[in-house]
């Protein structure tokens, strides 16, 4: 089940399994207190969390990641999301934020995007993580088997007539290719989609 928490700018998401739960993305650090709130009224602890992914490492999606690791929740990094994981640091330092802590790479659970869906069944979700670059080159995006996708900040599919971005258009058609019918944002509200549709069809209408 996928549930959307907003505790500030951004969009995040809780995805419970039969076996664990996991949260793709967070807000900016300094969002700690309203993400226990959040949590809270998920009938949710710390403890409640299994593992944390980013979507990409832009400041406004994991600026507590640091914090959730030392909370006990471990961190689950791509390794096409390793080159890009101090993005954040020079951006956190020019703001000043003192509660911004960089991550540990050290500590993350690396995996390759092809032993995602091996990984999410030990969680007891159906589903996989596929690389999805256009925002950034790190961007990944979580597919559910029930048609639910988290995209991060990939433009909004409904933009698309008006994009001529060719890496975005190919990592929405790897998404559409396998089924999705929702698609979930990390700042806008979630939109539908119809399965199997091509990103061209789009254009051409």
């Amino acid at each position: 089940m996928l549930t959307k928490l907003r505790y500030g700018n951004t969009n995040t998401y809780l995805i419970r399994g039969t076996c664990g739960n996991l949260l793709v993305d967070t807000d900016w650090a300094g969002t700690l207190p309203a993400f226990y709130k959040a949590i809270k009224a998920q009938n949710l602890s710390i403890s409640g969390i299994s593992c944390v992914l980013a979507t990409h490492y832009h400041p406004d999606h994991m600026g507590i990641i640091t914090e959730l690791m030392e909370l006990g929740v471990p961190l689950v990094l791509f390794d096409v999301q390793l080159p890009y994981i101090h993005f954040s640091d020079s951006i956190y330092k020019k703001e000043k934020n003192r509660f911004y802590k960089p991550i540990d790479e050290n500590r993350a659970k690396v995996l390759s995007c092809g032993r995602s869906r091996a990984f999410l069944a030990s969680l007891g979700i159906s589903g996989e993580v596929i690389h999805t670059p256009g925002h950034s080159q790190d961007s990944i995006s979580l597919l559910l088997d029930d048609g639910n996708a988290v995209v991060g900040d990939l433009p909004p599919y409904s933009a698309l007539t008006a994009m001529d971005d060719e890496t975005v258009l190919k990592s929405y058609e790897k998404i559409l290719s396998r089924g999705v019918t929702k698609l979930h944002y990390g700042h806008m509200v979630s939109e539908r989609v119809q399965a199997g549709n091509s990103v061209q069809v789009l254009i051409n209408k």
